[in-house]
């Protein structure tokens, strides 16, 4: 082949090649650009969903019960205390007379072993008649407020305590008074620990 014939074929190819590329360019040029790649949400799988659910479902149960819980513990019978609003009623009312009729019957110290043994007795009887006061309450709603029947007994207790110094005395013996003791204590220390004062029983002590 003549070197003008081998131009001429160089020439063709070139031009076919020019053609190829120009077509292939027009071709990425008009088509359309891809559409922008969204990141997927991430989706919490089963397990998962259903641990938070549970967990918040516990969660609220637990804050109800703890609810519940407190209204009762502040509603609740308490049972070293007497604070059922109508028993609390009958006691107050009872503890006003008791400490009429103990003022009204005064331990003189100094006075004759025979006046006070009259006074002491006198006193004694304003217990009896502020027990008896408080147990016209009726057995079902004394044992519903647990210390009260307890700490009527207490009273009993003392009030016999003392008469066996107004006995003393009646007779011309030097009375001492004995408290009576329960678990080691005095009666008086539980007497006066179930919310109700009533009288100073340190100075109804000492006085006779």
């Amino acid at each position: 082949m003549s070197r003008s014939g081998i131009g001429a074929v160089d020439e063709g190819l070139r031009h076919d090649v020019d053609d190829d590329t120009l077509g292939m360019t027009t071709f990425w040029e008009k088509a359309p650009p891809a559409p922008p790649v969204r990141p997927r949400r991430a989706r919490w799988s089963r397990p998962v969903a259903v641990v938070v659910v549970v967990s918040v479902i516990g969660l609220v149960g637990f804050l109800v019960l703890s609810a519940v819980g407190l209204w009762l513990y502040a509603n609740h019978d308490r049972p070293e205390l007497i604070d059922r609003p109508d028993v609390v009623a009958v006691v107050e009312d009872g503890c006003a007379r008791l400490r009429a009729d103990l003022a009204a019957h005064p331990v003189p110290t100094g006075a004759a072993p025979s006046v006070r043994a009259a006074a002491i007795s006198a006193q004694d009887e304003a217990i009896r008649a502020f027990v008896a006061h408080v147990r016209t309450l009726d057995a079902a709603t004394r044992a519903d407020d647990l210390p009260v029947d307890d700490w009527l007994s207490d009273w009993e207790r003392l009030a016999r305590a003392r008469d066996d110094v107004s006995d003393a005395l009646g007779r011309g013996v030097a009375g001492v008074l004995v408290v009576p003791r329960d678990q080691g204590r005095p009666v008086t220390t539980r007497m006066s620990a179930v919310g109700v004062t009533c009288v100073d029983l340190a100075r109804l002590v000492r006085r006779t």
